[in-house]
């Protein structure tokens, strides 16, 4: 039974059968052309791997398990150990949480500042696992998004800038504008450049000036926003391509970023396109290298296209973006390869396309 056949009858896709392969869980025969072949063994094995991955059970248990190290019993013993501390860590959670709503109170602050809910003392660290398990579902980014973060750099640079052109400004140009009027009083064309006098005024006014262009200039330059934004009920665009630098700057002094964006409903999304292509970088003495780069198409009811590529912030997160879409019932088209990808959690992208295409098995 060929791999295509086993993935049609278990419901498993490729990349889940070729991981399972890796860690040593299954060894399918290989024909003489390389081609896995598994048998009704190998198909029972799969079966039972999947089962024991349905109720979570560590790769590491199942393997013991099927080269006989460990009985089911003890890893089920173990097992339920663990599941029942991840109840006991829910349970607090939502017993927390009935707390603050009984006590009714306004805001989170004061819960932070008092270290407490109503006369009841509480540990900073358990309110903190309140707070990160609600923050896991807020917002979703692809892209840039982000402000500079070294506004101190930006401001040193800005003012040493304009401190040359101060000095130039207020009081060398005067000097080499005297010296010319000077060489060219007794000539025949008697020509003269209109002259200013040098002050110490118009240096600092000269600094002042330069000083606010160039940092409007370095903060516009050293911003980046270019994302898609994805939220519970809508989906929000940020791009220089579809909007005036003016309207994005405008948004980041207001800190009204979604009065400037393209906004859709989930309704208006028609599907989203995922295409995996190559790109070269690096170099130096190690030479180019291929880099996996995912692109997401996302394709509204009126026609318009919003294309942007995956990794482009440390801060996306591309893998929740695909659990968003799953979850809303958007219509995907992506190749098997990608869909392997966005469905397991073991692998980076680079490590997942690499083994794969092997396209810098040279330079590694």
């Amino acid at each position: 039974m060929q791999i295509k056949e086993v993935q049609e009858k278990l419901k498993i896709s490729s990349y889940t059968l070729r991981y399972y392969e890796k860690m040593g869980l299954i060894q399918p025969y290989r024909d003489e052309n390389g081609y896995r072949n598994y048998n009704e063994e190998d198909v029972h094995k799969i079966e039972r791997i999947m089962f024991l991955r349905d109720i979570n059970v560590p790769i590491e248990d199942i393997k013991d398990i099927l080269d006989n190290k460990v009985t089911f019993q003890d890893v089920l013993e173990n097992h339920i150990e663990k599941v029942n501390t991840q109840i006991e860590s829910l349970q607090y959670i939502k017993n927390m949480c009935e707390d603050l709503k009984e006590k009714n109170i306004p805001l989170l602050d004061q819960v932070i500042e008092d270290n407490q809910i109503g006369d009841k003392k509480i540990k900073k660290r358990d309110l903190k696992k309140v707070f990160d398990y609600f923050k896991k579902d807020q917002t979703v980014v692809i892209g840039y998004k982000s402000i500079p973060r070294s506004l101190l750099g930006i401001c040193a640079l800005s003012l040493f800038i304009s401190a040359i052109f101060g000095i130039l400004i207020g009081l060398a140009f005067p000097n080499m504008i005297s010296y010319v009027n000077e060489q060219t009083q007794n000539s025949v064309q008697h020509f003269q450049i209109p002259f200013y006098e040098a002050s110490g005024r118009l240096i600092i006014l000269s600094m002042c000036i330069s000083f606010i262009i160039l940092l409007i200039i370095f903060v516009i330059c050293e911003t980046k926003l270019e994302y898609v934004e994805l939220t519970d009920n809508k989906i929000s665009i940020c791009s220089y391509r579809y909007q005036s630098r003016k309207s994005i700057l405008k948004s980041l002094i207001t800190k009204k970023e979604n009065n400037e964006n393209k906004e859709y409903s989930w309704q208006d999304l028609r599907r989203v396109k995922l295409e995996l292509y190559f790109t070269k970088g690096g170099g130096g003495h190690q030479g180019l290298y291929t880099f996996y780069v995912i692109q997401f198409s996302f394709i509204f009811q009126d026609g318009f296209e919003f294309v942007i590529d995956m990794g482009k912030s440390v801060e996306e997160n591309p893998n929740m973006v695909y659990q968003i879409l799953r979850n809303k019932n958007i219509d995907i088209q992506a190749s098997d390869e990608v869909i392997d990808f966005f469905e397991q959690d073991e692998l980076k992208l680079y490590d997942f396309f690499e083994n794969i295409y092997h396209k810098n098995g040279k330079n590694r």
